[in-house]
């Protein structure tokens, strides 16, 4: 039979002790002891008894020992937690995860993870620059890069909006808060008991189509104030040459840039919850 102790006393200056279970033993080194290092202090050790319940032997445990079987032991612990925490979670968490779900509605719930996705996660636009890093911004980064444009300082604001690895810097303004508004108001039925309450569907729609406007007059505008101000050395005929030049700018800068999945997923999303919002609408004014 095998038991586990500490040493209470070493075999400096005599026998020793070591107590197991709240019982003492006294040893000595000849005939007991089996370790190949002597008995310290504190040190646990492995005691082995005879079916008399004599002690017939002891070995100590070495720090690696004792620090792996605390590990194994944490790890059962652990193992044992997370499979109650999963059980737990398989009888309570999921059906009233469900219960919400249901109540909110899972259109309500896809089209607003479309929406989060695609303004926050997914690549709203790309560009290649010739003489510059690539640019891939999320619609959110991109309100970043229109608010820079919309700096008085214009082109170079939006140059040190980016840093050398094209990553986008700096504040997405107005718009980017009403972002995070219209994506709350989408929850505002489940918080206020009221038929105007479905209104709140239809604001991320709203902000996203205002956002796409602002950011189409801010790069509009920009554009004319440079127009203006190559007017203002050459005359018409240089406005005419800068109106060619331009164009050409235009056309290259389509090429380069690419719409991508963000923008979709989230009109996708935005039309969506609109939708709901709509059926919403059309069920309260049935009832009254």
């Amino acid at each position: 039979m095998t038991k586990r102790g500490r040493i209470l006393r070493d075999t400096q200056a005599g026998d020793g002790l070591v107590t197991i279970e709240g019982q003492q033993y006294t040893f000595r080194l000849e005939g007991i002891w089996r370790s190949e290092f002597a008995p310290r202090v504190n040190g646990v050790v492995e005691a082995e008894f005879d079916e008399q319940g004599n002690l017939v032997s002891l070995r100590g445990l070495d720090a690696s020992t004792l620090a792996g079987e605390q590990a194994t032991q944490a790890l059962g612990a652990a193992q044992v937690a997370a499979k109650k925490l999963a059980s737990d979670f398989q009888s309570q968490g999921l059906p009233l995860i469900r219960q919400h779900a249901q109540r909110i509605g899972y259109p309500t719930l896809a089209g607003f993870a479309a929406v989060v996705l695609g303004w926050f996660f997914l690549p709203f636009l790309s560009a290649e620059i010739p003489f510059g890093p690539d640019i891939s911004a999320t619609f959110h980064q991109t309100l970043k890069l229109s608010n820079a444009v919309a700096d008085s300082a214009g082109m170079e604001a939006l140059a040190g909006s980016l840093d050398r690895h094209g990553a986008v810097r700096g504040s997405a303004g107005l718009l980017g808060l009403l972002c995070f508004v219209a994506l709350a108001a989408v929850f505002l039925p489940q918080i206020w008991r009221d038929r105007r309450a479905a209104w709140g569907l239809f604001a991320p729609l709203a902000v996203f189509v205002l956002a796409l406007a602002v950011m189409y007059w801010r790069v509009s505008s920009l554009a004319s104030a440079g127009l203006d101000a190559a007017a203002e050395f050459g005359g018409a005929e240089y406005r005419q040459m800068a109106k060619e030049m331009a164009r050409e700018a235009a056309a290259q800068m389509r090429e380069a840039i690419s719409i991508g999945s963000g923008l979709w997923l989230s009109l996708a999303g935005v039309l969506l919850l609109a939708w709901v919002g709509r059926k919403s609408l059309a069920r309260n004014k049935e009832r009254t």
